[in-house]
């Protein structure tokens, strides 16, 4: 089930913590997701099993646009539709907003990301070298098209 949290525990941020920590080697800390969370510069979407948190699509907002902060699923869950599900709350939410466009940058080598991203017809916008330290980052952005 997916859930938009609108307020962030100490607990939860630590479970979001410990979640990107385990898919990514590295996680925003603790305090700085309940803080931005709870301020309303980061939103987050968080997918449960129970009370497990598998899967969650963070993003903050600049200006006029919105930039994915992070996207995963654990492991035993994905080929499950969870990342599907939550670009679907994305997509719903973006389309709905005032902001103009989602920008993020993944990494050159997972391409099941950027196949993602192209479902969602995001344009390869650019390359950020060695953004990752040791890998270069692909560009992606998708611009909200206005009915004429």
């Amino acid at each position: 089930m997916i859930k938009s949290l609108e307020f962030c525990s100490p607990e939860t941020a630590l479970k979001l913590s410990n979640l990107e920590q385990n898919l990514f080697s590295m996680s925003w800390d603790t305090s700085i997701i309940k803080q931005k969370i709870n301020d309303k510069s980061f939103k987050y979407w968080i997918y449960q099993n129970e009370d497990e948190i598998i899967g969650y699509l963070g993003i903050q907002f600049i200006h006029h646009d919105i930039e994915i902060l992070g996207i995963g699923v654990l492991e035993e869950y994905r080929k499950k539709g969870v990342a599907t599900k939550l670009m679907d709350e994305l997509i719903s939410y973006f389309e709905a907003s005032k902001y103009e466009k989602i920008i993020l940058e993944v990494r050159e080598s997972n391409k099941s990301a950027q196949s993602l991203y192209k479902k969602y017809k995001f344009k390869h916008f650019g390359k950020r070298q060695k953004y990752y330290v040791t890998e270069d980052a692909d560009i992606f952005i998708k611009e909200k098209v206005y009915a004429e």
